[in-house]
C-alpha cells in the first residue's frame, strides 16, 4: 500500500494534460506528510547513532531542526545530515549575537541559559481580522484573544512589556478599540493566575450555518433549537479561495458531484415549456442525468415514476433539456445539501416549478419565512 501511495500514485493533470511526478512525495496525497515525517525520524535516528559529532540537544518540528552543537562541529554535522540521501538537503542558520529564530520563537542565549521570545518575520503584514468586518463579534474577539495568548504564552516574562506594545499596535492597526485591547490583555493575566477547572464532558451537537449579519445573531438567540444539546457555529462564504485564482484544472460540469442542479423542460417541440426541475445528488452529475434519462424512457412503468421530472414528462409528453443543465450549488454534507435543495425549490416560482410539493415539506419554517419575504420584495421591485 505504501508503495502504491508513493510510487504508483504520482499523476496529476494540468492544462488538460496528464503528467507523472518523477521525484518527491506525491503532491496532494494525504499519505505524503505522514511518510515524510517517518523518513525524517528515521534519518535523525540514524544520525544520532552513527555521528561522532553528537549535538548536546537535537529536536525537530516536521522538517525544522534545532540543535546545540559545538562551533567547530557545525560543518561536520551539516555534511553528515546531507549524506543520507541525494534528495534531502539541509541548510543551516547559526546564531547571531546570541539569537536564533526557530519557528515562531526567537531563542536568546544569555549567561548559558536560553530565553524564548515571540518572533515574527520582517515581512509579516500584521493583518489579522478587522474589528468592523462582517463576522460575528465573538469570532472577532476570539481572534484577538488567540493572538494575545499566543504571543504572551510563547515569550518569557521579561519580554512581555515589549510584546504587549506590539500587540496593542497590531490590534489597533486592525481597528480594534484601544479600551477593548487593554481589557483583553488584562483578562489574559487574570485567567493565567486562576487555576483552570477540569472541563466537563461535552456532549453537545455542533452545527454550522452561514453567517448573515443580524439574522445569524437572531437565530442563535432564538428558540428554534435546543441550546442544551446543540451549539451553533458560523461559516463564511467570502474567503480567500474566492479572491485568488484556482491553479487546478476546472472539473467539467458533468463530472462534478455533491451538487444541486436545475433541469429546464424543453417542451414537446412545438410548445416551449418554461418549467424547471431542481434536484440534488452526491453522485457525478452525468450519472444522475443518465438515471433521469432511463426513468423517462420507462415513464409508462408506474414503478419508475420516482421523480417529479419523470411524472411531468409522462403527463405532458415533454422532454427535459439535458444540454442546458445548471449547477446551482455544491455541498458535500448531506444535511446541508438537502436543505439547500429545498430552498432552491422554494425560491423557484410556483408556476415554473416541476417538483412535488412534498420535496419541501421538511424545510424549516424559519427558512420558508425568509424566502417568502425575499420573494415578496423581489415582486415589489419588479412592479416598481
Amino acid at each position: 500500500m505504501v508503495k502504491f501511495c508513493i510510487k504508483e500514485n504520482r499523476y496529476f493533470k494540468y492544462n488538460e494534460k496528464i503528467y507523472e511526478q518523477r521525484t518527491g512525495m506525491p503532491m496532494g496525497s494525504p499519505a505524503s506528510p505522514v511518510i515524510a515525517d517517518i523518513v525524517m525520524e528515521e534519518l535523525l535516528t540514524r544520525f544520532e547513532n552513527e555521528t561522532t559529532s553528537k549535538p548536546r540537544l537535537l529536536t525537530k518540528y516536521v522538517d525544522d531542526l534545532f540543535a546545540i552543537v559545538k562551533t567547530e562541529e557545525i560543518g561536520n554535522v551539516l555534511t553528515e545530515l546531507n549524506s543520507y540521501s541525494i534528495s534531502i538537503k539541509f541548510t543551516i542558520e547559526v546564531e547571531k549575537d546570541g539569537q536564533l529564530p526557530y519557528l515562531d520563537t526567537l531563542i536568546n542565549r544569555r549567561n548559558n541559559k536560553l530565553y524564548i521570545d515571540w518572533y515574527r518575520k520582517p515581512t509579516a503584514s500584521g493583518r489579522l481580522i478587522n474589528y468592523y468586518s462582517k463576522h460575528e463579534k465573538s469570532t472577532i474577539i476570539n481572534t484577538a484573544k488567540s493572538f494575545i495568548r499566543r504571543v504572551l504564552t510563547i515569550s518569557d516574562r521579561m519580554y512581555h512589556k515589549k510584546n504587549i506594545t506590539i500587540i496593542k499596535k497590531t490590534l489597533e492597526d486592525n481597528e480594534f478599540p484601544s479600551s477593548l485591547v487593554n481589557k483583553l490583555v488584562r483578562n489574559f493575566y487574570t485567567r493565567a493566575r486562576n487555576e483552570r477547572k477540569p472541563e466537563e464532558a461535552n456532549n453537545k451537537i455542533y452545527k454550522a450555518i452561514t453567517y448573515v449579519p443580524r439574522i445569524a445573531e437572531r437565530i442563535k438567540r432564538s428558540d428554534l433549537y435546543d441550546k442544551e444539546k446543540v451549539k451553533i457555529a458560523f461559516t463564511y462564504n467570502n474567503t480567500l479561495k474566492q479572491i485568488y485564482s484556482n491553479t487546478k484544472d476546472r472539473i467539467p460540469k458533468d463530472e462534478k458531484s455533491n451538487v444541486i442542479y436545475r433541469i429546464p423542460c424543453n417542451g414537446d417541440g412545438s410548445h416551449v415549456c418554461e418549467k424547471v426541475y431542481v434536484g440534488t445528488t452526491k453522485l457525478k452529475l452525468k450519472t444522475r442525468i443518465s438515471g433521469h434519462k432511463s426513468n423517462i424512457k420507462l415513464r409508462n412503468n408506474a414503478s419508475e415514476n420516482k421523480t417529479a421530472l419523470t411524472a411531468h414528462c409522462k403527463d405532458t409528453g415533454h422532454y427535459p433539456d439535458f444540454q442546458n443543465v445548471t449547477i446551482l450549488d455544491i455541498e458535500k454534507q448531506y444535511n446541508k445539501r438537502f436543505t439547500m435543495d429545498m430552498l432552491h425549490i422554494m425560491n423557484t416560482p410556483n408556476d415554473k416549478r416541476i417538483n412535488f410539493k412534498s420535496d419541501t415539506d421538511q424545510c424549516a419554517y424559519a427558512y420558508r419565512n425568509l424566502l417568502l419575504k425575499q420573494q415578496h420584495k423581489m415582486q415589489i421591485s419588479r412592479r416598481t
